[in-house]
């Protein structure tokens, strides 16, 4: 009576495709590669930055973010009432950081303190943004995020466009 067993080739196959399908399941998951949750937080407020300055040259008005200490929320300017406007909607509405995330705050060259709680008075301004032009406030947004540190840096760069960027000792990292 003859037995047949797996061949080396048969069993090169089977752990191939085991290590592949774990790879990929772990990336989606983000456990290995790619960003922390602190740093895609970092995405999509940069995201919804490029959204907010579409939808202020097409509609002719100026948005704003106020950040807080654990998150931010979107604001719009009535013309009409000469106050800026808490924008709710699926899209703009305030978010909250989905990890821990120490939060440095710049606008014009000036260091600005993150509110605890949104702001109650709405005729206050936001603390950076973007006009009806479609030109963004001066700020930098450093955030540091993980362990180790890691620090991301967020602001509009000479040519007007929102970059995000790795901070490595103060210094941008190129990738």
């Amino acid at each position: 009576m003859k037995t047949r067993g797996f061949t080396l080739i048969e069993v090169l196959v089977v752990v191939t495709i085991i290590a592949i399908v774990t790879g990929a399941a772990l990336l989606s998951l983000g456990l290995i590669g790619g960003q922390s949750g602190s740093a895609r937080d970092l995405e999509r407020l940069q995201s919804l930055l490029l959204d907010a300055r579409d939808r202020a040259e097409l509609e002719n008005r100026a948005y704003g973010v106020r950040l807080l200490a654990d998150g931010y929320e979107f604001l719009v300017f009535d013309t009409a009432t000469g106050r800026w406007l808490p924008i709710v909607d699926r899209v703009f509405g305030g978010a909250r950081w989905a990890n821990p995330l120490e939060l440095e705050l710049d606008v014009e060259g000036r260091r600005v303190l993150l509110r605890r709680e949104p702001e109650r008075d709405l005729s206050s301004a936001p603390d950076f943004g973007v006009d009806a032009a479609g030109e963004f406030t001066a700020f930098e947004l450093r955030g540091t995020v993980g362990s180790p540190p890691r620090v991301w840096r967020l602001a509009p760069d000479n040519e007007g466009e929102l970059q995000l960027r790795e901070l490595e000792a103060g210094r941008e990292v190129r990738r």
